[in-house]
C-alpha cells in the first residue's frame, strides 16, 4: 500500500492554538515523562536552535538549554542508563513539555503560553546543580500549583563510577523548591539512604519555611527502612510546613517517622488516605496520638498499616479521661467512611485489637496478611471478623458481612468451624484473593462445596464472581469451576499466578469455561498494590 507523507508543518500548524493546547495537555498527563521511540530522533537528529528563528539573545539561551535537555534525553533513560528500542537505537526520556516546545516555533509559542504544561517536576539522581530544568519548570509554571517528585532510590543499580547526589546537592535543590512551597500540590520523595530523606525533612522544617496551603499529597518513601530505625530521634524535633498543610488528603510514610503531634498529621481533617509502613516500636505513635489522628480524619476512606500503627499492645490501648474532657475517649473510633483497610505483617493479637477499636460500617475491601508464625492457629482472627462489629447499630453486623473484596494472604486455621463461620458471613463477597501455599486445603475447597448453614443458600460465597489464586493445580481449578456452574453461581473471572500447576490443556479448558482467564505476574493483590513487599 502506498504511503503518503505530509510536508512539514502541513495540517498540524493549521490547528487553532486552543486545539493544539488541548493536545499538549493530554500528552503531558503521562507522569510528566514521555518516552520517544522514534529512531530518527533517537539517533540525535533533533532540530538545531537556528531552526527556531530566535528573536532575542535571551530566547536563544533558553532554547539552547531546552535543546541540551532534549539531547541529553536522547542518550539516557529516566533511570540514568542508556535505553534502547528493538532496533538498538537510544530511547528518549525527557519531560514532555520540553519535547513539544522544541519541535518548531509555532509549537514552542503555544507551549510557552501554557503554564499548566510545566507544572510537573521530576528530579532523578542524574540531575546536578544548578538544576536548570527545575529552574525552567518553576519559572514557566507561573503561579500554578506544582507536582514534585524527588526520586533518589535504587542508587545501587547505577554503574560503579556513578557518584550519588551529595547532601550539598540536595540543599541547593530544596533551596530552589521551598520558596514555591505555597504552590506545592503534591510532594513525593523516594530515597534509598536516610540522610537524603533527612535533608528533605530538615529543609521543610526550617523556622523560615511557611505553611503549605495547597499541598494535598505528601508521600515519603525510605526503601532502606531499617536504617531509619537506627535513628529514632532524628526527626522528633522537626515540625514540617510550620505545622500547617490544611488541604492534605493523602499521607504516606514508609520508614519515615515524624513528631505525631504536628497539626498537619494530628488534625488532618481533609485526609482520605493514610498509609503508615515500617516503623519500629520506639518511633510509632502512642495510642493517644494514633487515636487523635484517626478521630480527626473524619472523611478517611483508606487506611493502610504495614508493620506500623500504634505502639504498645492492645491491653495498653486506652486513654485516661481528663477532667472536663470528653468522656468517650476510649469508645470505638468511628471510621464511618473507610471502605478500604490494608493490614499487613502484624500479630494476630494486634490485628484483633485494632478491629475491636475501630467501627467501620462502610468497609468493602479488606487485605489481611498477618505474617509471622505460620504454625499459629488464626481461628481467633476468623471469629473476630464474624462477631457483631459494634453495639451502636440496632442490628449490628460483622465486618465480614459487609465485605465485597477480601484478600487473605496465607495463614492457617486449624479446623473447619472457623472457616464455616467466616464463609457463612461473606454473603456479599464478589472478589476473593487467596493462596494455597500455607493455608489449609479446605479453605480453597469450600468455595465449590454445598453450604451447610441454614438460610445461607446452596453454596458458600453465593455472589463470588472473581477469584485470584496462588498455588492451585489445574485439577482443583477445574473442579471448582464445574461445581459452581452446577450450583448456578459460576465464576466470571479467574486470575492465577504463573507458578500454578497448569498444562496447556488446563489453560485451554479454563479459558473456555470462564469469561476472563489471565496469568498475573508478581503479587496478586489489587487492594494493597502500594504496600511494600520485601
Amino acid at each position: 500500500m502506498e504511503t503518503h507523507v505530509l510536508p512539514n508543518n502541513t495540517f498540524i500548524n493549521e490547528l487553532p492554538p486552543e486545539t493544539l493546547s488541548h493536545i499538549f495537555e493530554l500528552g503531558s498527563m503521562d507522569d510528566g515523562f514521555e518516552e520517544e521511540q522514534d529512531s530518527d530522533k533517537a539517533s540525535g537528529d533533533v532540530p538545531h536552535t537556528d531552526q527556531l528563528d530566535a528573536k532575542t539573545t535571551s530566547e536563544k539561551d533558553t532554547r539552547a538549554r531546552d535543546a541540551e535537555m532534549v539531547q541529553r534525553g536522547e542518550n539516557k533513560g529516566c533511570d540514568g542508563e542508556s535505553a534502547s528500542d528493538d532496533t538498538g537505537s537510544s530511547a528518549t526520556a525527557v519531560p514532555f513539555a520540553f519535547v513539544v516546545s522544541y519541535v518548531c516555533q509555532h509549537w514552542r509559542n503555544v507551549a510557552l503560553s501554557m503554564p499548566s504544561l510545566w507544572t510537573t517536576i521530576v528530579v532523578t539522581p542524574e540531575e546536578r546543580p544548578p538544576y536548570e530544568p527545575v529552574s525552567t519548570l518553576l519559572e514557566r509554571s507561573k503561579s500554578l500549583p506544582i507536582d514534585i517528585t524527588v526520586s533518589y532510590d535504587h542508587l545501587d543499580e547505577y554503574e560503579d563510577d556513578f557518584e550519588p547526589p551529595s547532601d550539598a546537592d540536595l540543599e541547593i535543590l530544596f533551596a530552589m523548591l521551598i520558596p514555591h512551597i505555597h504552590r506545592w500540590r503534591t510532594m513525593k520523595v523516594t530515597v534509598s539512604e536516610y540522610h537524603h530523606m533527612y535533608a528533605f525533612l530538615s529543609a521543610v522544617s526550617d523556622h523560615s519555611v511557611p505553611a503549605a496551603p495547597q499541598l494535598t499529597t505528601l508521600e515519603l518513601y525510605l526503601y532502606d527502612y531499617p536504617v531509619a530505625l537506627r535513628y529514632p530521634s532524628m526527626t522528633k524535633h522537626l515540625t514540617l510546613f510550620a505545622g500547617s498543610a490544611p488541604l492534605l488528603t493523602r499521607i504516606v510514610l514508609w520508614g519515615v517517622h515524624v513528631d505525631w503531634d504536628q497539626p498537619w498529621v494530628a488534625s488532618a481533617s481533609n485526609l482520605t488516605d493514610l498509609e503508615l509502613a515500617y516503623h519500629s516500636e520506639d518511633v510509632r505513635p502512642s495510642w493517644a496520638q494514633f487515636s487523635t489522628i484517626l478521630r480527626s480524619a473524619s472523611v478517611l476512606q483508606k487506611l493502610s498499616l504495614c508493620r506500623s500503627g500504634p505502639s504498645g499492645e492492645p491491653p495498653s490501648w486506652s486513654i485516661e479521661p481528663t477532667p472536663g474532657g470528653p468522656a468517650d475517649v476510649n469508645a470505638p473510633i468511628q471510621l464511618v467512611r473507610v471502605t478500604d483497610f490494608v493490614l499487613e505483617s502484624d500479630t494476630q493479637a494486634r490485628i484483633i485489637g485494632l478491629f475491636r477499636k475501630f467501627y467501620m460500617p462502610a468497609l468493602k475491601h479488606l487485605y489481611l496478611n498477618p505474617g509471622g508464625d505460620y504454625d499459629e492457629d488464626f481461628g481467633d482472627l476468623f471469629r473476630e471478623l464474624t462477631r457483631p462489629a459494634s453495639p451502636v447499630q440496632e442490628q449490628p453486623r460483622s465486618v465480614a458481612s459487609c465485605l465485597e473484596n477480601l484478600e487473605i494472604c496465607p495463614f492457617p486455621c486449624h479446623g473447619v468451624e472457623c472457616i464455616e463461620m467466616l464463609y457463612g458471613e461473606l454473603q456479599n463477597l464478589r472478589s476473593l484473593t487467596t493462596s494455597l501455599y500455607y493455608s489449609d486445603s479446605f479453605f480453597f475447597d469450600f468455595i465449590s462445596t454445598p453450604c451447610t448453614l441454614p438460610g445461607r443458600g446452596d453454596i458458600w460465597l453465593p455472589r463470588l464472581a472473581t477469584l485470584y489464586v496462588q498455588g492451585a493445580s489445574g485439577i482443583r481449578l477445574r473442579k471448582l469451576i464445574l461445581q459452581r456452574k452446577e450450583a448456578r453461581v459460576p465464576l466470571s473471572s479467574l486470575y492465577v499466578d504463573r507458578h500454578c500447576e497448569l498444562d496447556d490443556e488446563d489453560v485451554d479448558w479454563l479459558k473456555e469455561n470462564v469469561n476472563t482467564f489471565e496469568f498475573l505476574e508478581g503479587s496478586l493483590s489489587l487492594l494493597a498494590k502500594s504496600v511494600p513487599y520485601r
